[in-house]
């Protein structure tokens, strides 16, 4: 199976968005302002589908790759 999206980079993706994601959540603390606020828990809502999406695509390739292998 011959892809540039490896476990690899798709660990390191999720490792990204983690760090974005606590990054914004430390701003929602830090900083109380109700229309930044709305803003940056919409930037979580996308952070935290994009994070599921590539684990389960992470997932996916790990299956694939050992019905292959097998």
């Amino acid at each position: 199976m011959n892809s540039d999206i490896t476990e690899q980079f798709l660990d390191k993706l999720y490792d990204d968005f983690s760090k974005e994601q606590s990054r914004i959540l430390n701003d929602i603390k830090t900083d109380r302002s109700d229309t930044k606020e709305k803003d940056q828990y919409q930037q979580l809502n996308i952070i935290n589908s994009l994070m599921m999406s590539s684990l389960k695509l992470r997932n996916m390739k790990k299956k694939i790759k050992k019905k292959i292998d097998n």
